[in-house]
């Protein structure tokens, strides 16, 4: 079944960021995972955030028991909100995935005028690394493209340029994964290597896949599987080469192209296949359908940290724990905390609308904290119920899923049914 990873930058990100360890127990759930950076475990960040905490990492074998000397390493170090209780147990995640942060190493090798080649040097360190600490799934790396930019890096045509020119430069990536596979072939790895996907169509996509089948075929070893690249942001995907149907939109768009891109990569193989950055979770079902295996996505991060009470959001959950459907409006997408009451809509976290709206304004940073953490499980609370509830209903929750009381879901859901024919 479908496994979703939440994504944290421990080492690279702020505050907020490293207290997803202070309240990690309440993530332990089934069909959720981590996925982490590479780039920022080794510490490589210029503005690295816990330095001492990232070098302790190669004391440990296992990338939970990591996490949980992470959650020690907190605890010693501040103190957490008065409405949070920790059950002070050792926890399991469950699977890690290491992203391999090429962006980043790319970037800093482009400001120090160092060539791609560098890149080569770290293929090995990076599988040992992933092999080590016992990750599930590593993402070989590649030199990928870049959807959102520093206004620094905006602001330097060439640099621009010549990262745009890297990126898409097939042969550069092609040479990164027969690298790859030799080291695979000559190192016998226990966990899964993905070799990730590139294309402006799905048949650009598709032949990307083909070429990577031959590259195996000659080099005489396999990856486990597939991550598919490139497809998180609809807004540079242009209609006309994806055949959108007229009138189609933000997440329907999304919708549809996620399907038909996993559904032509699953007619060639029956490997693992992971879509990066796209898994957001109103089309979460169309991807299991289509053959995914497993996905991640920033954005309720993003939702749930952006702003505070004036900007922060949270996911309208369509289902409890029990399979009920449990609100009539705005099922499975974000709504501003602050236009909102208890009431409006009922949620799974266990915190009323108003105790959450105490929080965000609350003089204590450490509730304001905690306060993110909430809406953010939320979040990731409804993509455990939504597996769970499509593992139930194997045969039959697309048809479920267009007769829920949200008539609004329902009509957008039976219009990307019937666009996809299925």
């Amino acid at each position: 079944m479908h496994k979703f990873y939440i994504t944290n930058n421990l080492g690279g990100g702020g505050t907020n960021v490293s207290r997803l360890y202070d309240y990690l127990e309440k993530f332990e759930l089934d069909n959720i995972g981590i996925l982490l950076n590479y780039y920022y475990l080794t510490g490589s960040a210029k503005t690295c955030f816990d330095l001492p905490l990232i070098k302790q990492i190669d004391k440990f074998d296992d990338a939970n028991d990591f996490v949980n000397f992470c959650r020690e390493y907190f605890k010693a170090k501040r103190y957490t909100s008065s409405k949070f209780q920790s059950s002070n147990s050792k926890i399991s995640i469950n699977g890690f995935i290491l992203d391999n942060g090429c962006g980043n190493f790319l970037r800093d090798l482009l400001e120090k005028d160092n060539s791609h080649d560098d890149i080569y040097k770290k293929i090995k360190f990076f599988l040992d690394f992933a092999e080590q600490h016992k990750f599930e799934l590593s993402v070989s790396l590649d030199l990928a493209m870049k959807y959102t930019y520093k206004a620094s890096e905006k602001s330097n045509p060439k640099f621009m340029y010549k990262w745009q020119e890297l990126a898409n430069d097939d042969d550069i990536n092609f040479e990164l994964l027969s690298k790859a596979l030799q080291e695979i072939k000559l190192n016998g790895y226990k966990h899964s290597v993905l070799a990730p996907l590139h294309g402006f169509d799905y048949e650009s996509f598709i032949a990307y896949l083909e070429r990577i089948i031959d590259l195996e075929n000659t080099i005489g070893t396999e990856f486990s599987g597939f991550a598919l690249g490139g497809i998180a942001n609809t807004r540079v995907l242009d209609n006309d080469f994806w055949g959108i149907p007229r009138g189609f939109t933000k997440n329907l768009k999304s919708a549809y192209i996620c399907y038909n891109l996993v559904k032509r990569v699953r007619e060639k193989t029956s490997r693992h296949i992971h879509v990066l950055g796209a898994g957001n979770i109103y089309i979460l079902p169309f991807l299991v359908y289509a053959g995914a295996n497993s996905s991640d996505c920033h954005s309720a991060w993003r939702r749930s940290s952006d702003g505070g009470l004036h900007k922060a959001k949270i996911l309208v959950p369509l289902l409890d724990d029990k399979f009920n459907f449990i609100n009539k409006k705005n099922c499975l997408e974000y709504v501003r905390i602050k236009d909102i009451s208890d009431g409006d809509y009922r949620f799974n976290c266990g915190y009323s609308i108003k105790e959450i709206q105490e929080l965000l304004t609350s003089p204590n940073k450490e509730d304001f904290y905690f306060a993110e953490i909430i809406i953010f499980l939320e979040a990731i609370l409804q993509y455990d119920i939504l597996i769970k509830f499509i593992k139930a209903n194997t045969d039959n929750y697309i048809e479920l899923l267009i007769n829920t009381p949200d008539k609004n879901l329902n009509t957008n859901y039976l219009a990307i049914k019937k666009a996809l024919k299925i």
